[in-house]
């Protein structure tokens, strides 16, 4: 059956709170004059000096520090723990304020107590340390209102905490993207599991067996064991089946859900059941109850997606649990939403091309006048590694964009300039020899280019200073300084004296290594003409413009990279209508650090206003792995998206 109420069941293996666990206070103290002495504190009573000792032992826990401090040091270890437990306190700070108020055998104090609280704003509040002279000296006087003024020996306190619904984050229209949607908490209730419930299960959910009878074990009969959380729309279809599995509990709620569990997935993270690693970035604000973010988006703006927990501390009688006043409430704050460049067209579109991908794929697509991202794919799905940002991998041949930029900017060469392909060749004593059979011995330099002629470009690393590829990677956007909002790879071209990594690099074989999105703004800087840093989170950082390349520059890069769709290694995505550029990638690298060698495949293009990078893990060439998914993402992408500020 359902559970009816979230107060019906209780997330089992979450830590309880610790209890009076130190905080550190410190102290200032104005300056004083040069050559003056500072006022002196006037001396602490005996009967003061015990109240600080009291203070000072609370703020400590209490534990083992109580005996030679308070009266009845048991009745105020036990109680404070209540208390403390009660609350979900984690720390305490009792400070004495104001004068000691002396009498016969006793004195009392004013004291600012801040009570740490388990995913919520301290609580602080002011109370009155009494003490007394007792036949052991100076102790500290316990009763209840010592903890708070309004405590007696029926009452006790009770901490309420709600948390307000999660904020969205939201696509380039404003639209959530994630909103909360409908989901079933599949769980058992140990007193009721039978032997069959535990092969019933792992058939139905595909879940460890081993692992979920280790936790009915540890658990209380009437506990609700978490076994899964699904989607409403695979719960549906598996509903009767799992209420006809002895002990199984489904309690619906609802969580901060992308459309599907692939869609953009490593992008946004998710919202789940707090973990030790999650709430330990997750902020103060967060308790081991709650659901956090895990990954992406979610997990880096965590704080601002939850907004700030409701608080309501009362004082409830102990035998009733009727509430007698309520001393504290704090009404809860809404989550801030979080908008993005995304565009769910652009993205529903390459999550369709993905879906069917089984090895390591990446796809990315960023606005080229703006820098913009459009869309981020990583396959296969769902997974929470972000190959497309942060990946780093040779680039192979795409890189010939920017080691042509290097040639081209400083004048050694041209379009038209005659080069030479010859089979092999050798530069500083290594052969490098080309991936593409047959080509013709003698080319242009843009027709090299087209075919990805090896041997034509590895040779004007001769030609070229140390510093000279770094300097046309940053004037295409790559290597610079970016602030997505979540981690992203910028790429890494090193300066080098060395003429055979120089020669490779000129190949994207040496050194060098890029993410697919800062292969994607190389695309869309050739497209535009002007480098860019991405955007992605507009109201958080909207991106740098960097260099504009030179008029010439940019109509060459067209020119050579319209002629790889043409008649060169592109030409499975010369789509109809408005024209595709592109260059593709085949770069080798070692197996295992052995002498075995395999091949990623890569190709980056741009069509009217947008760019991309698609780079596809142990494909056989840029051409024949990457291509297909390139030409799929652009035919499937509508044509107003290609127009500058159409976006999707």
């Amino acid at each position: 059956m359902h559970a009816r109420s979230a107060r019906r069941w209780r997330l089992f293996g979450v830590a309880a709170a610790t209890v009076g666990g130190l905080l550190a206070l410190t102290a200032c103290t104005g300056g004083t004059q040069p050559g003056t002495q500072p006022p002196s504190s006037p001396p602490v009573s005996p009967c003061g000096r015990a109240i600080q000792a009291f203070a000072k032992a609370w703020s400590a826990g209490g534990k083992h520090g109580l005996g030679k401090v308070v009266d009845r040091p048991r009745a105020a270890d036990a109680a404070i723990s209540s208390y403390d437990a009660a609350l979900t306190v984690t720390g305490s700070a009792v400070v004495p304020t104001g004068p000691v108020a002396p009498s016969a055998g006793r004195c009392h104090q004013a004291a600012d107590v801040t009570l740490r609280l388990t995913g919520a704003e301290p609580w602080t509040y002011r109370t009155t340390i009494r003490a007394r002279q007792t036949s052991s000296g100076w102790r500290a006087v316990w009763s209840p209102q010592t903890f708070y003024p309004r405590l007696t020996a029926s009452t006790t306190l009770r901490l309420t905490r709600t948390l307000p619904p999660r904020a969205p984050i939201l696509d380039r229209g404003g639209s959530p993207i994630t909103p909360l949607r409908p989901i079933d908490r599949v769980g058992v209730v140990p007193k009721k599991v039978r032997p069959q419930t535990y092969p019933d299960l792992a058939r139905l959910l595909s879940i460890d067996p081993t692992s979920l009878h280790q936790q009915v074990q540890a658990a209380q009969p009437d506990w609700f064991v978490p076994v899964i959380d699904l989607r409403r729309s695979a719960y549906l279809p598996l509903r009767s089946r799992l209420l006809a599995v002895p002990g199984v509990l489904v309690d619906p709620g609802t969580r901060a859900l992308a459309p599907t569990a692939t869609w953009a997935r490593a992008l946004l993270g998710a919202v789940e059941p707090a973990t030790a690693a999650t709430l330990a970035s997750a902020g103060p604000l967060a308790a081991p109850t709650d659901e956090v973010g895990a990954g992406g988006l979610q997990q880096a703006f965590q704080q601002r997606l939850a907004g700030a927990p409701g608080l309501r501390i009362a004082l409830v009688s102990k035998s009733t649990g009727t509430v007698r006043r309520v001393v504290l409430s704090r009404a809860p704050v809404p989550g801030r939403p979080l908008p993005t460049t995304l565009s769910s067209t652009a993205q529903d579109v390459v999550e369709r091309v993905l879906a069917s991908a089984t090895a390591t794929t990446a796809a990315v697509l960023v606005q080229s006048s703006t820098g913009q991202v459009l869309a981020v794919g990583n396959a296969p799905g769902p997974t929470s590694y972000d190959t497309a940002l942060v990946g780093e991998y040779a680039p192979g041949s795409t890189f010939k964009t920017v080691s042509a930029t290097a040639l081209l900017s400083e004048g050694k060469l041209t379009p038209a300039s005659r080069v030479a392909c010859p089979p092999h060749v050798l530069v500083g004593g290594r052969s490098f020899r080309n991936a593409e059979l047959g080509l013709p011995p003698h080319l242009t330099f843009a027709q090299a280019y087209a075919v990805s002629c090896n041997t034509a470009f590895v040779p004007q690393a001769e030609r070229l200073d140390a510093d000279a590829l770094p300097k046309a990677a940053a004037l295409l956007g790559l290597t610079a300084d970016w602030k997505l909002g979540v981690a992203g790879f910028s790429g890494s071209v090193p300066a080098t004296s060395d003429l055979v990594t120089r020669a490779a690099d000129m190949i994207g074989q040496g050194t060098i290594l890029v993410s697919p999105l800062a292969m994607a703004m190389v695309a869309a800087t050739a497209d535009s003409g002007v480098a860019r840093t991405p955007t992605l989170l507009p109201t958080v950082d909207p991106g740098r413009r960097l260099d504009r390349l030179p008029g010439p520059l940019t109509r060459d890069l067209h020119q050579l990279m319209r002629l790889v769709v043409t008649s060169g290694t592109g030409t499975g995505v010369n789509l109809p209508g408005l024209p595709v550029y592109a260059k593709t990638g085949t770069p080798q690298y070692q197996v295992g650090g052995g002498s075995k060698t395999a091949t990623n495949a890569w190709m980056i293009a741009f069509r009217g206003d947008v760019a991309l990078a698609v780079f596809v893990a142990n494909g056989s060439s840029g051409a024949d792995a990457a291509g297909p998914v390139v030409r799929a993402i652009l035919s499937g992408l509508p044509a107003a998206i290609y127009h500058r500020g159409g976006g999707g």
